[in-house]
């Protein structure tokens, strides 16, 4: 350390990392600082590019009134705009909802537009010439189409299809049960026409214990995706029903269902059987190996708390506007997706993070205020559809969540040596009246808490502690646009090793820190005067 007695300030610069040392040995700089290059815990928070963690938005209704019922599960969600003839375009926000499909016209009133569904069966969604195509996992429910006027069966003679997708302007489609490794093509820029010139199917290793159960148009080449037991992937090559080819991918690794198979940048993020989250591009260089899989920092806490029999039901969107892959998942014994991994993809190696603030039941990616926003949707298990990452910090106006981030053990460079911490402190932008608390466990113990205020100026009213009552000509009521403010530990005692923790969950409270402090003595020396 610099001296025996002093100031350390950590910084944030890794994300959520259960399969990584629990003990992080990094002594202070010359400067007092410690790098933390990945945490234990990072619950309802977002990285900041610049460093540091905050809270997340929460979320806001978008239908009036619960959709069937206040426990009825959305398990589905599409944004569909028809361009039509006219110059205007038209959008329905369309989601499942027991054993109905409903509508809406961008008024948040959801009317029935279809009923007589299986209720427990996974909807998949497609548009091609102007069509809603909606594929299902039940063999009973066939596919059917939406124009936003005539909802019917898919016209012509379709395959029993469970997902399609266009590509070469074409319609493909898979997940017959009577054909599991087949997939179907359309004629040219016909959906309805699966039987004339230009139609056809492809066989994809018939009878190897696998059913294909993904498929997505990528770089001029459609994606097929076999699973959920040995696991293959290939590539569908050609322009036209004369040259279309197939050449296996990898074989090995496979997917769960199409809902979970997300297009990001210049590639594609899936779930396999195992819970494990991998990319294309990794696995093109890796192959089935540790590296190629985007979750590797938490593949042991997937293993553990997933409800793997429930991945089939896992939905994922990629939120574009911040740069994050999301994935709606089932922990372990729950029967809905109650649980949300966050793939921030904007930083070299991704981080991650989670979402446990809200069920994410089904989720979407939906266009608002005539495309002038981007924002992810979230299905629940209450009948309600909510717009995520808003700006004020509740659900939907009322309930509290909690902002978690949960460092490793930090010895500062020895375990051998003994510490004592005498004061904690965060630097943070000011956002209001609010209070974060800092805690920390010595060596296992029991966890210690301190409260920090994230008040930025002084205030009219008495000051909570940390901060200062208001004076007359001297002091401001606004902050500036980071401070840092520390708080005495009174009975922080001595440790070897010791974890940090910052929580703040108040309802309608922002926390946004950029770094974290501790007065750390070695060998017991007295401690320096707070300034």
């Amino acid at each position: 350390m610099p001296s025996r007695s002093t100031f350390v300030t950590h910084t944030i610069n890794g994300g959520w990392a259960t399969d990584f040392n629990p003990l992080l040995t990094a002594a202070p700089d010359e400067a007092g600082y410690v790098s933390i290059p990945y945490l234990a815990d990072a619950g309802n928070i977002e990285y900041l590019l610049a460093g540091g963690v905050r809270k997340i938005g929460g979320t806001t209704r978008v239908n009036a009134a619960d959709i069937s019922s206040s426990t009825t599960t959305i398990t589905g969600l599409y944004d569909y705009w028809r361009q039509g003839t006219a110059g205007t375009p038209t959008r329905r926000r369309v989601c499942h909802a027991g054993t109905q499909i409903y509508a809406d016209t961008d008024d948040t009133v959801f009317n029935s537009i279809a009923t007589g569904l299986e209720s427990a069966a996974i909807p998949q969604y497609s548009q091609f010439d102007d069509f809603l195509i909606i594929g299902s996992s039940a063999t009973a429910d066939v596919p059917r189409s939406w124009d936003q006027t005539t909802f019917q069966n898919l016209a012509g003679s379709p395959p029993n299809f469970s997902f399609s997708v266009p590509h070469k302007n074409k319609q493909w489609a898979a997940g017959v049960a009577a054909a599991p490794s087949t997939l179907y093509f359309s004629v040219t820029l016909d959906p309805e026409d699966w039987t004339g010139v230009g139609s056809g199917s492809i066989s994809i290793d018939p009878n190897d214990g696998d059913s294909i159960v993904g498929i997505m148009s990528f770089r001029n080449e459609l994606i097929v995706w076999k699973g959920p037991y040995k696991g293959s992937i290939h590539r569908i090559t050609g322009s036209s029903s004369s040259d279309f080819a197939r050449t296996t991918y990898i074989r090995g690794l496979g997917g769960v269902w199409q809902n979970s198979m997300v297009p990001y940048g210049s590639d594609v993020a899936w779930i396999a059987p195992t819970g494990t989250i991998h990319s294309l591009a990794a696995t093109d260089q890796f192959g089935d190996y540790n590296q190629a899989y985007l979750s590797q920092p938490i593949d042991s806490w997937i293993r553990d708390n997933i409800n793997k029999p429930r991945l089939k039901f896992a939905w994922g969107v990629n939120d574009t506007l911040n740069g994050r892959l999301l994935f709606g998942l089932s922990r372990t014994a729950v029967q809905s997706n109650d649980f949300m991994l966050v793939y921030d993809y904007r930083f070299q190696p991704g981080r991650w993070a989670y979402y446990n603030a809200y069920p994410s039941a089904s989720l979407g990616y939906f266009v608002d205020g005539g495309g002038q926003h981007r924002r992810a949707y979230v299905g629940g298990t209450n009948g309600r559809i909510r717009r995520i990452n808003m700006p004020m910090r509740s659900i939907d106006g009322s309930t509290a969540y909690t902002a978690r981030v949960t460092t490793p053990y930090l010895n500062y460079g020895s375990s051998v040596r003994v510490k004592t911490i005498g004061a904690v402190g965060i630097g943070f932008t000011p956002t209001g009246d609010y209070n974060t608390t800092v805690g920390f466990s010595r060596d296992g113990k029991a966890q210690q808490t301190a409260t920090v205020s994230m008040i930025g100026g002084d205030v009219l009213a008495t000051a909570p502690a940390g901060a200062t009552d208001f004076t007359l000509d001297s002091s401001v009521l606004g902050g500036a646009l980071q401070v840092s403010r520390y708080t005495r530990v009174e009975t922080g005692g001595e440790f070897r090793a010791i974890q940090y923790q910052i929580t703040q969950g108040g309802a309608d409270q922002e926390m946004e820190v950029y770094d974290f402090t501790a007065h750390i003595n070695a060998e017991g020396m007295a401690l320096e005067a707070l300034n």
